[in-house]
């Protein structure tokens, strides 16, 4: 553990005093955090273990390392000059891969922007996702998202908006439309703390607590919303408590803990055809940056970051599989050689792809462009070809 800090920061032009001298999770008893292992990966959290098998079990720990190796090469590419921009996950792993592992691959996803181990685990190729990443024409959303805000209807995954929480209510009406059809689709939804302050946030909620839709909130609780502290995000002692205010049940999780994650949501997805709507808070934090075009040295200090470093999801699941017999020095060489190299061959592949042509920005904003748009096409591709 990381020494013992208290300081006061300025922020948004109001001094604050934050506490950086524990973790949370320490406690996770005084705090209503759900867990199934504590920091050295024992089983000592009020939830059961889940009945999952060695495959699955190891299946999530490799998942969580690629996830990690994704983040490591796509910071390279981004200050290499070769992504444009990246929205690291260092350290939020748990909290999407073990929620998508509660989920059936019939049920739809609205993602958040540090989310790709969803992708992967709906069996989206690797390549697939660098093409994303490079912006290259040949992915389904045609090279036009910034990095990381993917998605794939083909997979049941909706991507977010770059307005954070502006898709809550989608995720609320899509559940409620397979209700009133009968159907027996069930949906989930992530968003990070910032989002609950959004009107969306609270619309949902309210929608949500009256007609029971078949949908988790999950809200990734990490600390920081950009620059802005949980305590100054927010007076309410929790986010979860926020359902209580909508009649929506809630509860707060050990969002490093993958096996707590993977417990919670499949609970709240099973009760969701008869009780309707939970809202979960995942208690997690980011590591890194926001962005590449942040700097939180900013705004927080390197003693508040290191509290938090023994918690890293990776290293709690190894020692838990560890303990099992399931994993050792050798397994975990050869996991990260075989992740560099499957990302080696993943960038080679998409940054060969053709970029978008510039036309196509126009053709699918309308099925008829309008006089607007074919004047604004026709002028553009006049400019392009007298260079």
């Amino acid at each position: 553990m990381a020494k013992s800090m208290s300081g006061k920061k300025k922020t948004a032009g109001k001094t604050v005093q934050h506490d950086a001298s524990s973790c949370p999770l320490s406690d996770a008893q005084s705090h209503n955090i759900r867990q199934v292992m504590d920091v050295e990966g024992n089983l000592v959290g009020d939830l059961p273990e889940p009945d999952l098998s060695a495959d699955q079990l190891i299946g999530l720990y490799e998942m969580l390392v690629l996830v990690r190796a994704i983040d490591d090469r796509g910071w390279t590419l981004q200050r290499s000059g070769r992504v444009e921009f990246w929205i690291p996950h260092r350290g939020l792993e748990a909290v999407h891969i073990g929620a998508t592992l509660a989920y059936d691959d019939k049920d739809w996803i609205f993602l958040g922007y540090r989310h790709p181990g969803t992708m992967l685990m709906r069996g989206v190729p690797l390549r697939q996702m660098f093409a994303q990443f490079f912006g290259r024409a040949g992915e389904p959303l045609k090279g036009r998202r910034l990095p990381t805000l993917m998605g794939d209807r083909r997979a049941n995954i909706v991507p977010m908006t770059t307005q954070v929480g502006s898709y809550i209510p989608h995720a609320c009406g899509a559940a409620w439309a397979a209700k009133i059809k009968g159907h027996d689709t069930k949906f989930l939804t992530f968003f990070g703390d910032g989002s609950t302050s959004r009107g969306e946030f609270h619309s949902a909620l309210n929608f949500a607590g009256v007609h029971k839709p078949p949908v988790v909130f999950l809200c990734e609780n990490n600390g920081w919303a950009v620059t802005t502290p949980t305590e100054l995000q927010t007076a309410s002692a929790t986010f979860a408590e926020k359902g209580d205010a909508y009649a929506v049940r809630n509860l707060r999780v050990d969002g490093n803990d993958p096996l707590a994650v993977y417990a919670v949501t499949k609970e709240a997805r099973d009760l969701s055809a008869d009780e309707g709507a939970t809202l979960i808070e995942a208690i997690t934090y980011r590591m890194g940056y926001h962005t590449t075009s942040d700097n939180p040295d900013l705004y927080r200090t390197p003693e508040e970051v290191a509290v938090w470093e023994p918690w890293c999801p990776l290293i709690r699941m190894r020692k838990y599989l560890e303990k099992r017999d399931f994993w050792d020095d050798a397994k975990e060489e050869a996991l990260w050689a075989r992740c560099k190299s499957d990302i080696d061959t993943a960038v080679k592949e998409a940054e060969a792809m053709p970029l978008p042509e510039p036309a196509t920005m126009f053709d699918d904003t309308f099925e008829e462009l309008t006089w607007m748009l074919e004047e604004q096409k026709r002028q553009l591709l006049s400019e392009l070809g007298s260079k």
